[in-house]
């Protein structure tokens, strides 16, 4: 299946991937280099569960910022 990722405050380039199996946003984020506790996945403007299993389509990915 095809999934298109675009990043959102991520100093990254969008990702066009062919993933194969069922696999989790968590996997698919650690697969390319990024700690899913750091970032929110959303699918048309909905957050979505790092655990979600992926389904084809396109997606936001943007970096959480916390202070304190």
């Amino acid at each position: 299946m095809k999934v298109k990722l675009k990043f959102l405050n991520i100093n990254r380039s969008d990702l066009e991937l062919e993933i194969e199996g069922e696999k989790t946003f968590s996997d698919l984020l650690e697969s390319i280099g990024i700690n899913p506790e750091t970032v929110i996945i959303l699918k048309d403007k909905t957050p979505l569960p790092s655990e979600d299993k992926i389904v084809e389509g396109e997606y936001r990915v943007v970096r959480v910022i916390s202070g304190g």
